[in-house]
C-alpha cells in the first residue's frame, strides 16, 4: 500500500512537471523586439526592400520616424526610392535624396498597432549590383511608437536576423 502511494505521488509531481513544460513555463526568455530591415532584392533593374516588425510589445507598432540620418543608401547605384505602406500603415511623410544618398519618412497606422509583420516597401530603380550593405538604417535615428501614443524602447535592428514577411499585396504594374 505504501509503495503505491510513493508510485502515484511520484507519477503526479511527474504530470505537474510535463505540464508545466509544456505551458513554456520553464526556460521561458524575454523575447526582445525587432525592426526587420530585409535585403534588397533586385530583378532586372528593379529593387526593394521589405521592412517588418516582429516581437513588439502588446501594444503594437502604429508609428515609425526615420529622421534624415536615419537611413543611407549607395547613390551611385539606387535612384528613384518610392516607399508604400503595407498592412494598414500610409505614408505621412517622405523623402529620398538621390544626390546625397539619405532617406527620411514617417508612416503610421491610425486603427491599430502592429505586434509582427510587414509594414512597409521600399522600392527603387537599381544600375549594377545592390547588396545588404547598400541600404543601411541607423538605429540611433529610428523612433517607433505604440498604438498607445507611447515610444517603444528595448528594440533592436534585425537586419541579419532570419524573419520573411510576405507582403499581402502587390497592386498590378506596382514596381
Amino acid at each position: 500500500m505504501r509503495s503505491r502511494f510513493a508510485a502515484f505521488c511520484l507519477l503526479a509531481i511527474g504530470v505537474v512537471f510535463v505540464l508545466t513544460a509544456c505551458m513554456g513555463q520553464w526556460f521561458t526568455q524575454e523575447q526582445k523586439a525587432y525592426l526587420v530591415i530585409g535585403t534588397p532584392v533586385v530583378t532586372g533593374s528593379y529593387g526593394e526592400v521589405i521592412i517588418s516588425v516582429v516581437n513588439m510589445p502588446q501594444e503594437g507598432m502604429a508609428s515609425m520616424a526615420v529622421n534624415v540620418d536615419g537611413m543611407t543608401y549607395t547613390n551611385a547605384k539606387i535612384t528613384g526610392i518610392v516607399l508604400a505602406g503595407l498592412n494598414g500603415f500610409t505614408v505621412l511623410a517622405s523623402e529620398f535624396n538621390d544626390a546625397t544618398g539619405k532617406g527620411r519618412f514617417v508612416i503610421g497606422n491610425a486603427n491599430a498597432g502592429s505586434i509582427a509583420g510587414t509594414v512597409a516597401k521600399l522600392t527603387f530603380d537599381v544600375s549594377g549590383s545592390v547588396g545588404s550593405g547598400d541600404v543601411a538604417f541607423h538605429e540611433l535615428h529610428i523612433k517607433l511608437g505604440s498604438h498607445l501614443n507611447t515610444f517603444i524602447t528595448g528594440w533592436e535592428p534585425g537586419t541579419g536576423k532570419a524573419y520573411y514577411a510576405k507582403d499581402a499585396t502587390q497592386e498590378e504594374g506596382a514596381k
